[in-house]
């Protein structure tokens, strides 16, 4: 009895050494297959995630929503997994899924800034404003993982063009002057800017923004083009004609730039509002003015009888009345019927192009100067 209990007492340490090395061999082969059985997983996820950016690469937009679905069965919480099953299923068309795939991410991360543009697009899209207008400021203002300033002066940048296509310039304009304050040293994004602040008529800041970047690019043919054009529309002509002619300097093909530098050339030598000049001066380019509006008026006496004649035939008779009086003697003696003579002049040639007559450079010349000092005036 003695014997067996002390056989007992030496065995039981050793028996119990036993189990705990077998539990631990055990544990090292669960975790080692765990581990393995983890890699493949994560193996398994990287391909299908490859793969279904080599479909979407290739415009295979729902075979990429496929794999990308498969990539999240192996690893169901990756951000980036999710992200591009998104992005696939609006490149193919599902847009509403795409909505509340992206509403899901937005959810559980409402800063994320490349969430916040994906549902402003398709909010846009849809044709919802208060939502998109809402995500635009959430990707201006939210977290970027990379490249942050840039991201964000594209969601400004497409917030302007939204604002844009539904009319809405003042709010247009109101964004281009906060994103205007912040623009890098980059000539091409000051003309785009310079673009949209043309587009929605603040040509005062649009000619800011392409000297700037003639400033920093001095061979920028759109820059110098777009100078000419808001310094046309705010009747600086001299300016206009300066940055022109450095235009058809870069680029001598640009025909739509040799009709400007025509038009503006007309306009240095017919403004009778020019500071400086003479009355005599005056007088000889108010005449000239008149005659001009006369010739464009009788273009149209070859088409009697059509609606364009007889919408037209009124100016001619008074073309003819005031012709009586419009000479160096009597506009001397009446400076007062210079403006007379003008308003009828403009009046004319906005009559002859509403019925599809194109204008010559002289024509638009006369149109320019007195729509100038129409708007002085006002």
């Amino acid at each position: 009895m003695n014997i067996l209990k002390r056989d007992f007492i030496v065995r039981e340490p050793l028996l119990v050494s036993i189990l705990v090395l077998l539990t631990v061999a055990l544990s090292a082969l669960t975790h080692a297959y765990s581990q393995a059985y983890d890699r493949r997983r994560s193996a398994l996820s990287i391909e299908w995630f490859e793969r279904g950016k080599w479909e979407l690469g290739n415009n295979r937009s729902s075979a990429a929503v496929e794999d990308f679905r498969t990539a999240l069965v192996y690893d169901p919480g990756n951000w980036n997994f999710r992200m591009y099953l998104a992005g696939a299923l609006r490149h193919a068309g599902r847009t509403d899924q795409a909505l509340n795939y992206y509403l899901g991410l937005w959810q559980n991360s409402p800063n994320n800034g490349p969430v916040n543009l994906e549902l402003a697009r398709l909010s846009a899209q849809k044709g919802d404003a208060t939502s998109a207008e809402r995500y635009f400021n959430g990707a201006i203002f939210g977290d970027w993982p990379e490249n942050a300033d840039t991201n964000r002066r594209t969601a400004s940048l497409e917030l302007v063009n939204f604002y844009l296509s539904r009319g809405d310039s003042g709010h247009a304009e109101s964004q281009l002057i906060i994103l205007s304050d912040n623009l890098p040293e980059d000539s091409q994004l000051h003309t785009r800017v310079a673009d949209l602040f043309a587009r929605v008529g603040d040509d005062q800041r649009a000619l800011s923004q392409y000297r700037r970047a003639i400033q920093i690019d001095p061979s920028g043919a759109a820059a110098m083009r777009g100078a000419a054009e808001a310094a046309f529309r705010l009747g600086d002509y001299h300016a206009a004609q300066a940055y022109v002619s450095r235009s058809l300097h870069l680029d001598e093909s640009d025909s739509s730039a040799k009709q400007r530098l025509a038009v503006l050339q007309s306009v240095s030598e017919l403004n009778p509002y020019e500071h400086g000049i003479t009355e005599a001066e005056k007088i000889k380019r108010t005449l000239r003015v008149f005659d001009i509006a006369g010739n464009r008026l009788s273009s149209f006496s070859g088409s009697s009888g059509s609606a364009a004649a007889s919408s037209i035939e009124p100016f001619t008779e008074r073309w003819k009345q005031l012709k009586a009086t419009a000479n160096d003697r009597f506009l001397s003696q009446h400076p007062e019927e210079i403006d007379t003579l003008l308003d009828f002049s403009a009046a004319a040639e906005k009559a002859a192009g509403s019925n599809g007559r194109a204008p010559t450079p002289d024509d638009s010349a006369v149109l320019a100067v007195v729509n100038q000092h129409e708007g002085q005036d006002r």
